[in-house]
């Protein structure tokens, strides 16, 4: 998994991937993204260049910290 820069200067996971995280299809997370559903934080991590990304759905959630290249270094799931 990684976090890219989108071309608008969003920051991108891969959606099936995440989906696969949080125990739910592409389309179930895209459908619950639709209704608001899907709470998304993105902070700066511990280390230097660190980025963390928290994820929460209906009581599951996923973390994943990225490095400076954007490579996924840790993470959880709840």
């Amino acid at each position: 998994m990684r976090l890219d820069l989108g071309h608008k200067g969003d920051w991108i996971v891969d959606p099936r991937e995440l989906a696969s995280r949080l125990g739910v299809s592409m389309a179930a997370l895209k459908r619950h993204e639709r209704l608001g559903q899907v709470e998304a934080r993105i902070k700066s991590g511990s280390g230097t260049g660190q980025t963390c990304v928290t994820v929460r759905l209906h009581g599951k959630g996923w973390r994943g910290t990225f490095d400076g290249s954007g490579a996924l270094i840790a993470e959880e799931q709840w």
